[in-house]
C-alpha cells in the first residue's frame, strides 16, 4: 500500500469510526437523564467515544499489513484502551474547558461564541492526544508514540474546534454532532498518518508477489518479517520464507537487518548483509519475497 493509499485509509477509518459513534452518542443523549450526574454522562461519553475510535484505530495497522490476527489483536486492546484513555481525555477535557470557559466569560471577549469554540477545542485536543496514541503504547515504539502526540495534537484540535462550533452554533441538532464526529475522525486520522512517514526511517516496498508495490514504515527499534501472522512483516504466501525469517532493527539512527536463522535466505543487493545498514534503493531478497528500501512519497 503506498503512502498516499495508506493516508486515505487512515482517514476513512476515522470517518468510519465516526460513523459508528454516532449513534451511540445520541443513545446517551437520550439516556443523560437517567444518569445520577453530569460528571458520570460524561465519563460515558468519553469511554464510548474512546473504545469506538479506539478499536477503529487500533485495528489500522493489522488491515494494512493485511493481518487478520493483527487487526483483531488491534482491535480489542485499542477498544479497551481507548475506553479507558477517553474517559481520562474526556474528563481532562472538561475540567480545561470549564477553566478556559469561566476565564473567558469574565473577559472583555466573554461572549465570544469562536472563542469559547476553540477553548472545546482545545479540550477535544487532549482527546485526540490520548487516542492517536493507542498504536504506539500497543507496539512499545517511541517513534510510532511521538507521531500520536503530532497527529493527535494538531487533529485533535482542528477536528475538536470544528465539533465543538457545530455544537455551539447547532445545539440539539443530530445532523451537526454527526457532521463534527466526520470532521474530527477525519482529521485525527489525516494528521497521524500525515505525521507518520516524518518520523520513520524509512520504508520497505515489496517488489514482487501477491503484496507488490505494499510499504511497511519503519518506525519501531524492531519489526520482525515472517510468514507467521504475529510478524510486524506479513509475508504469506511467498515461497522460501521462514516462519520468523528477519528483523529489521534500529542502531544508532540506521537501520539494519539480520537473519534469525542460518537457513533463512536474506541478501541485500544479492550479496550476504554482512552487517551493512540499509541505504536508499538497497534491494532485499527475503526468501522470493524482494523489497526496496527508501523515503517514499
Amino acid at each position: 500500500m503506498s503512502l498516499t493509499l495508506k493516508r486515505i485509509f487512515m482517514a476513512v477509518f476515522g470517518l468510519l469510526g465516526a460513523l459508528a459513534l454516532w449513534p451511540c452518542l445520541l443513545t446517551l443523549q437520550f439516556l443523560q437523564p437517567r444518569f445520577p450526574g453530569y460528571l458520570v454522562f460524561t465519563l460515558a461519553q468519553g469511554m464510548v467515544l474512546g473504545l469506538v475510535f479506539g478499536a477503529f484505530f487500533g485495528s489500522f495497522e493489522g488491515v494494512v499489513v493485511s493481518s487478520r490476527p493483527k487487526a483483531f489483536k488491534g482491535f480489542a486492546f485499542g477498544a479497551v484502551f481507548g475506553a479507558l484513555a477517553g474517559a481520562v481525555g474526556v474528563l481532562g477535557g472538561q475540567f480545561f474547558l470549564f477553566a478556559a470557559g469561566s476565564i473567558m466569560w469574565r473577559s472583555a471577549s466573554a461572549r465570544n461564541s469562536v472563542g469559547l469554540a476553540v477553548a472545546g477545542g482545545l479540550a477535544w485536543t487532549i482527546v485526540g492526544l490520548f487516542l492517536a496514541l493507542i498504536e504506539g503504547v500497543r507496539a512499545r515504539s517511541s517513534r510510532k508514540l511521538l507521531v500520536g502526540l503530532a497527529g493527535g495534537a494538531i487533529g485533535g484540535l482542528a477536528g475538536g474546534t470544528a465539533l465543538s462550533a457545530l455544537s455551539y452554533f447547532y445545539p440539539d441538532e443530530p445532523l451537526s454532532l454527526l457532521a463534527g464526529l466526520l470532521l474530527f475522525g477525519l482529521l485525527l486520522g489525516g494528521f497521524y498518518s500525515l505525521f507518520e512517514n516524518r518520523f520513520s526511517s524509512g520504508a520497505l516496498m515489496l517488489l514482487n508477489g501477491p503484496l507488490k508495490g505494499k510499504e511497511y514504515y519503519i518506525l519501531s527499534k524492531k519489526m520482525r518479517i515472517g510468514s507467521a501472522a504475529d510478524c510486524d512483516i506479513v509475508l504469506k504466501g511467498y515461497p522460501e520464507v521462514e516462519v520468523l525469517h528477519a528483523t529489521v532493527y534500529l542502531r544508532d539512527g540506521k537501520v539494519f537487518i539480520e537473519q534469525e536463522k542460518p537457513s533463512a535466505r536474506l541478501l541485500l543487493n544479492d550479496e550476504p548483509p554482512a552487517g551493512r545498514s540499509l541505504r536508499p534503493e538497497d534491494v532485499l531478497a527475503v526468501g522470493k519475497a524482494k523489497f526496496i528500501y527508501g523515503y517514499f512519497s
